[in-house]
This record gives C-alpha cells, structure tokens and sequence, in this order.
C-alpha cells in the first residue's frame, strides 16, 4: 500500500478514495479507510477512450518524468490535463508544456483510459473493491482490471463478524477521476480525488442480488473529496430493495442511515462528491455471506433512469430472524422481494414476547417457511411471521415499504378489486392463519408502527381453544363461496388505538378444513366491504396494509410450517 489505512477499513482494490459507513443495523459503529481502483466496463456503463470535453486551462509543467513536458492540445480528446510534465516521482526536470487551450467543460481527458475504467454521462473513473479491517471479511475480484467488458461489476465473499460490528465489504466507483495509468490493485491513486456536484434528484441503481442469501443489507453511500478521513464528507441510504431498478433521492442520505428516524443526522445537500460506494455491513451475531452485481447507476429523477446491465432478476432467498439470542435485535428483521412486478415484505415479527420467542424465517421469492426457534404467548400471540405489502414499521436501518408499487394508501370506496392468495402448509402447537388488513382514516404522513383506525382480519385457520376479539359469536356470513363466523370487538390495551373495531371473518371449520390451506385467487375486497355491516371500516376509510401470515401462540419450527405463496394487488379504478 502506498497510502495510509484509518484502523478500520482494509483495501483491497488500488488507493484512490476512502471511507465507509460500515456499522451493521444496530451499532452505528461504522470507519473509515482508504478505497481503490477498479475495472472496465461495457454498453452504457462502459470503458472509454476518450472523456466527453476538456477541461479548463492547463498549466505549464515544471517537472518532467526524464524526457521533458510536451506541449498540452486543448479542446475535447486530449486536453492539457499532463501538461505540468509527468506524474514520475524523482524525475528529471523537464520543459514546461505549452499550456492547453480551454475546452468547452467537462473533465480533462489524459488519453486512452486503462482496464478497470468505468463511464456513465459525465462520470467516469476507476471501480475497485475494498473490505473492512473487523472481522474476517472476504471479496472478490480484488480489482476489475480481468472483467469482461460486457460482465457487470459484480462482487462476492462473505462480511467477518466482530463484537463492534464494524465489518464490511464495498464495491465503489469513482466519479470524477481522469483515466489514469492504471485501474489495478496496488496503484495509488490520484493524492486529491476529483469531485462534481451532483444533478438531477437523486441517484437510480441497477443492482442484483445473486445466490442462496440475499438478505443481506445493501446500502449506497456518496462521498466528497475528504471522505476518507472526515465523516461529515459521506453520507450514505439504506437500499431495501432485493434486486432490479432503484431510486434514492439526494436528501434520503444521512451520515447515519443505519439508525433510527430521528437520529440519522443532516440529510445530504448536494456537497460535491468523488465516489459511489455499495457496501455490505456486517452482523455482530454471524457471518454474512454476498454476492452482488451492479449493472449501472446514474444521476436521474425515476427508477428507470437506472441504465440496462447483463445480470438478470432471478430467485430471491435468504432467511429473516436470529435464534437464541440474548436481545431483540433479530425480532422485527424484515426483507424485501419482488415478484411479478410486484414488491412483498416478508418479516419476523416477534410483537408478542420479543425476548421469550426467537423465530428464523427462510424464504424464496414470496413464500417463507420457520426454520428455526419457537416461543409462547399467554393471551396476545408470542409472534406473527408474515409476508405483506404497505407502509408498517419504522425499523432502524431503513423503513421496509411497498410504496409506490402497491396502490396505498386507497379508499376502499376506490378498490375495483383486490385479488390474493394465501396458500400455507405445515403446522406448530398453536396457531392461526390469517390475513391482517389495515385501515386509517386519512392517508398516514409519517412511519407507522401499528393499524391507525381498524382492523379486518380473515382467519383461514382458527386453532381450537382460541377465538378472536369480540368474545363468542353466533353471526355468520357467505362470502368467497364458504360461510364464515364474524366476530367484532375493539382493539384493546392502552395506546391512542385502543377503541379501534376489529371485525374478523373466521372459518367455521377452524383447523379441519383443508380448503383454507388453498386460498386462491380470491376478491378478499367482499370481506372488506362486508365488515361496515358489523363495525366502523366504512368506504371512505384508506387501506394501508395486507398481511398474511400465522399468530403463533405457542412453538414455532419444527412442523414445516410455511406461507407456499402469498399475493395481494390492489386495484384502482
């Protein structure tokens, strides 16, 4: 190394630029350190021979690299950018270059940009890869000098576990940065990185996640010039998509994306910057295994500003939860997946007895079955593993949504339709099998963590010796071809929702009934029409949220209980 390391970060690719928010979801723990060079690249994000327009005047050189400075050529192809001699230490002196005439804008082109060089409108510069000092972590390539040109820059291994949770692996470009001799591992970099000030609003991503995990965090940080050693000069967002297109605008970066709202710090404001940086953080209770493909990001205003790359969206698995731990930080883990279009969230929610029940979910696309832990609930549920589209939860290190994709917030005077399926298989000792359907009175303007106004639910299985909210109940119903016990009650407890009305269908068959194992395809829209018959979700009430998934009141892995798929898509008028 030619440069420097700040204790945390250890470089693999060639330095260039420098520093990392690498706290995992829970200790904003994050360093710093140098970064590196990188590869070439093909089609829109491609290696190029020449840079768009020159740049401002050159200045004469006074220091030669042994056979003198030659005269610099303005305009746009090679503009005066070497014309203060060679970048050889310890030459000898040479004479002055003419100085290069002035080019329309744009960054000075040096010449030919070497392998490992990467271009995108106007920013351009060497990819590399890098991994912190915490933790045994492993990437690769160690640069990208080998890539093929029409690959994408793609990086795998696996991010060390460490006490402080400190631990990451990064995959970064620079922007503004001319071609330099070479992008290979192990040549320094320039001592003051380029930097442009960003347009547009925000930034659009096209990522895949690949292989047998792909809940791992992903998060995009931009960084200025002094990132490397000045916190203040990154700032990066937290990406909860699993793969395909995706925007950021410029004020979701914050110094802190891996903490709570509230206390991520002053939102980024278009400070210039010298590098994009993807990192994978670690996790204080285990290793985290990636593999992760860009296919092109760019400055823009929308998702499809993103650019076309080779890696394709494929199978979407990994596992939400971690068992037999001493805290809560594994309970509310969520991750999100795309599926026909259309994005689902599935998650490990432990509300009921977050420390007394520890559940791991393993899922693929849209079905997910508990592979791990258990717990016990005495009258609310220990826990309620499920798959759902909507806005609930405010989670440290982002906040897992579908908006944007799913319609909602919707009045449910404007819902045509909203056709599902809820297929589940397996059991454990005490269960239910349930939608979970949302309400509030007016469109939520903040992060939510529970309904607002009232509750629908839709029991496919009722477990005998439990029964809902509303005590017994001799009302029934036919709808989606079956009869259906209601019970009606309020919410409870003693939170601002306490009065809510929950109204619940329930199969009359509780847990005999092979029929609700196959809820397919089914207007779930008829059961929320016909609870204004028995409790306040009236038309002009918005529809936040649809979840599927099982109350557990006792157990948890052990009897293959699984969702096999789950779909809900709202559609307006």
């Amino acid at each position: 190394m030619t440069k420097s390391i700040a204790s945390l970060l250890l470089i693999v690719g060639a330095v260039s630029l420098a520093g990392a928010c690498s706290s995992n979801d829970d200790t904003p723990n994050g360093g710093t350190g140098a970064t590196g060079n990188g590869a070439s690249g093909s089609g829109s994000f491609a290696g190029s021979t020449g840079l768009p327009t020159a740049g401002s005047t050159a200045t004469a050189g006074t220091t030669g690299n042994g056979t003198g400075g030659t005269t610099a050529t303005g305009g746009a192809g090679n503009a005066g950018g070497n014309a203060a001699g060679g970048n050889a230490a310890g030459g000898t002196p040479g004479t002055g270059g003419t100085p290069g005439t002035a080019g329309s804008g744009g960054m000075v082109n040096t010449g030919a940009a070497p392998a490992g060089y990467w271009t995108e409108k106007d920013w351009h510069g060497c990819a590399w890869t890098g991994k912190g000092t915490a933790g045994v972590t492993t990437v690769e390539p160690l640069d990208f000098v080998a890539k093929p040109p029409a690959d994408a820059f793609c990086m795998k291994g696996s991010v060390g576990t460490d006490p402080m949770s400190g631990s990451v692996a990064l995959l970064g470009f620079n922007v503004a940065q001319p071609p330099p001799a070479s992008c290979a591992v192990g040549v320094p970099g320039p001592a003051v990185p380029g930097s442009v000030v960003p347009m547009a609003e925000g930034i659009a991503v096209n990522f895949i996640k690949r292989g047998a995990n792909t809940s791992f965090t992903w998060r995009v940080q931009i960084q200025g010039p002094k990132g490397e050693t000045d916190a203040s000069d990154r700032w990066c967002a937290t990406v909860t998509e699993t793969q395909g297109k995706v925007f950021v605008p410029w004020n979701k970066f914050t110094p802190s994306c891996w903490a709570a709202e509230g206390m991520k710090g002053t939102p980024y404001a278009k400070q210039p910057i010298s590098a994009v940086v993807f990192t994978v953080p670690g996790n204080k209770d285990a290793a985290v295994p990636y593999d992760v493909c860009v296919n092109g990001f760019t400055y823009g205003t929308t998702a499809a500003d993103a650019p076309e790359g080779p890696e394709q969206v494929g199978n979407q698995t990994g596992t939400v939860g971690v068992a037999n731990t001493t805290d809560n930080t594994g309970d509310f883990k969520r991750a999100k997946v795309v599926v026909g279009g259309k994005q689902y969230i599935i998650q490990n929610n432990n509300w009921g007895n977050p420390l007394g029940s520890d559940l791991i979910l393993t899922y693929t696309n849209n079905s997910f079955k508990v592979t791990g832990g258990s717990g016990s609930g005495q009258s609310a549920p220990a826990s309620f593993p499920s798959i759902y589209i909507g806005n609930n939860g405010n989670v440290m290190d982002g906040v897992y949504s579908t908006k944007g994709n799913d319609k909602l917030p919707i009045q449910i005077k404007n819902i045509v339709s909203l056709p599902s399926t809820f297929r589940y298989s397996g059991s454990t000792t005490k269960f239910n099998a349930a939608y979970d359907i949302w309400f509030a009175n007016s469109p939520p303007t903040a992060e939510y963590q529970d309904a607002i106004d009232g509750f629908v639910m839709i029991w496919l299985r009722d477990p005998t010796g439990f029964q809902p909210i509303g005590g017994s109940s001799s009302i029934t119903t036919d709808i989606a071809g079956q009869s259906w016990k209601v019970f009606v009650g309020k919410r409870g407890g003693s939170g601002p929702n306490a009065n809510a009305d929950v109204v619940n269908f329930v199969n009359p068959q509780e847990d005999n009934d092979s029929r609700a194992q196959s809820f397919k395809n089914i207007d779930i829209k008829a059961f929320i029409v016909k609870a204004a018959d028995y409790g306040n979700i009236k038309p002009d009430m918005y529809l936040t949220d649809v979840f599927g998934g099982f109350e557990i009141w006792q157990g948890g892995a052990g009897g293959n209980l699984a969702v096999d798929e789950f779909t809900a898509v709202v559609n307006p008028p």
